[in-house]
């Protein structure tokens, strides 16, 4: 199963992020959504990236843990628990297949970002359903809207961005109702087209948690009210990433 990505974009995109996860306004608000959907149990978090995720649900009382097939993506992530008091070894490098190989399944399994570096998501998708416990939840973000896709996506690895019907997809045929499918982060669709598709650039993301002064600051607390108090409560019609939660039947 070809990845694009673990260990070239995507592993140098996660672990150069890595230490702003938990300031990151975009990311918080998108960990606080994903957590409202979590059921009671255990929470393995696939493609765990620079560990935020696994660290803030720790933080937060969740009996969380992730894996990683990057070496250095799961090295940082450990670093990052470390740093904040949290135990290392709820990050371990390895791949879906190899878990469930060891019979391990949880009650809530979360892939963040990361199927769209697997060429083959349909293999992909029935790991994580295999992963995941008989009435336990499947929660999956995407980069939504292929009209987007560019030299950024190229650059993280990403075989593509869905669409609601090309995700839905990925369902057919497995165990498994989709609860809730919806588009999240509106705002970013109009700056990201311009950027991405006419200009042909990416966006800087430092200014989500990095840029000093006082003007950043106030962009920075306005967009992480408007992520907590509109986008994290309403389904917009548009937006660069597409949430999906799944019962497993």
């Amino acid at each position: 199963m070809a990845q694009r990505g673990i260990t070239e974009g995507l592993d140098q995109h996660e672990v150069s992020l890595s230490a702003h996860q938990l300031t990151d306004f975009r990311s918080l608000n998108l960990f606080r959504m994903v957590a409202q959907r979590v059921i009671p149990g255990t929470v393995m978090d696939v493609g765990a990236g620079g560990g935020g995720m696994v660290a803030w649900l720790l933080e937060k009382g969740f009996d969380a843990r992730g894996i990683d097939l990057s070496p250095r993506a799961a090295a940082a992530a450990q670093d990052f628990l470390q740093s904040r008091g949290l135990p290392r070894d709820r990050i371990r490098t390895m791949g879906l297949q190899q878990l469930i190989e060891q019979g391990e399944t949880h009650d809530n399994v979360l892939s963040m970002d990361c199927i769209e570096h697997i060429e083959d998501d349909r293999t992909a998708f029935a790991q994580l359903v295999g992963l995941t416990r008989p009435g336990g939840r499947i929660v999956i973000t995407v980069p939504a809207l292929m009209a987007l896709y560019g030299a950024r996506d190229e650059a993280q690895g990403h075989y593509r961005r869905y669409e609601k019907e090309s995700l839905r997809a990925l369902t057919e045929g497995h165990p498994v109702r989709v609860d809730e499918l919806r588009y999240w982060n509106a705002l970013g669709v109009g700056p990201t087209f311009v950027n991405q598709r006419l200009l042909g650039r990416a966006i800087d993301e430092s200014f989500r948690y990095g840029k000093p002064g006082l003007v950043p600051r106030m962009l920075r607390r306005g967009l992480s009210l408007w992520f907590s108090q509109v986008e994290n409560r309403i389904s917009p019609p548009l937006g660069l990433t597409l949430l999906m939660v799944a019962t497993r039947l």
